[in-house]
């Protein structure tokens, strides 16, 4: 689906598509956890489902499905667990297929740049801001259809990367080269269209739900606004999923891009100084 050209480049090209074989071993990266775990979510209800001749494990696994999905129509007190269990229930292979492939192509790019905990926390937070959204509108228009996916956490995911570095070109579908702020600004008209009239209404604008949180997430720890509860200890030394290059003649040097690579690799993205944020963002907004 997708492929990066310039602006950042995984070195060498290969380990762009690396997938690592042990979902839960000592290195994985934070969007490796995310999409095991949703996958292996989606594969015990499928096992469920397709069991011959036990009919009683098929009700299992779609009462199952309707315990973990939110559901409108229910109060908030027996819906509370959905807001996070929803995230990672999917109606069918494409739905799962589409979400992960998302996630995996542009989530890598943002964790390199600021460390797998904000992975975690945009995906978990993206989530359930979009469950939060739909819950209140469902409040006013009266759905009664269920939300599943996890669609809102990646859209908090896309736009924090698209914020975080404008100018990062992706070739779509290996033809077609295009800056990654401009595929996220066409999906989000999109969504916000799809939010009004359209069979999947609820999923859209659990989608808008995920892209406020994502940009409000991101513009605090850039330093736009300040929320010091959000300013934890920093995690310990991840590892470095690739080599990133940035080609610009005026800004700063390939050393000094990686030197601060280097530091968020140790301390996680809040170890840096203001201005290795400074530096590290003007860079990602280069061509």
């Amino acid at each position: 689906m997708f492929n990066s050209r310039r602006g950042r480049s995984w070195d060498g090209g290969n380990s762009f598509f690396r997938f690592q074989s042990q979902p839960f071993g000592p290195y994985p990266t934070a969007v490796t956890h995310l999409i095991w775990l949703n996958v292996l979510v989606f594969l015990g209800i499928f096992i469920l489902k397709i069991i011959p001749a036990w009919g009683s494990w098929r009700s299992m696994s779609d009462a199952l499905v309707h315990y973990l999905s939110y559901r409108p129509a229910d109060s908030i007190a027996l819906n509370l667990h959905s807001f996070i269990t929803s995230i990672f229930i999917h109606g069918g292979l494409f739905h799962i297929l589409g979400n992960m492939l998302w996630l995996y192509f542009i989530g890598i790019i943002l964790e390199d740049l600021i460390g797998k905990k904000h992975i975690y926390r945009l995906f978990l937070g993206g989530g359930i801001a979009g469950v939060a959204l739909y819950a209140l509108v469902s409040f006013f228009n009266g759905s009664v259809y269920p939300l599943i996916g996890a669609s809102a956490g990646i859209s908090a995911i896309l736009i924090a990367t698209a914020y975080f570095t404008p100018h990062y070109r992706l070739m779509l579908f290996g033809v077609i080269e295009v800056e990654l702020r401009w595929i996220v600004i066409a999906k989000i008209v999109f969504d916000v269209l799809g939010m009004f009239g359209s069979m999947n209404s609820g999923g859209y604008q659990a989608h808008i739900g995920g892209y406020l949180f994502g940009l409000a997430y991101i513009t605090e720890i850039k330093g736009v606004w300040n929320l010091p509860k959000l300013r934890l200890k920093p995690e310990s030394k991840p590892k470095r999923s690739a080599h990133v290059s940035i080609n610009n003649q005026s800004g700063p040097s390939q050393d000094e891009i990686d030197r601060i690579l280097d530091k968020i690799s140790s301390g996680g993205y809040d170890s840096l100084s203001k201005k290795e944020k400074e530096t590290l963002f003007s860079a990602s907004k280069k061509k």
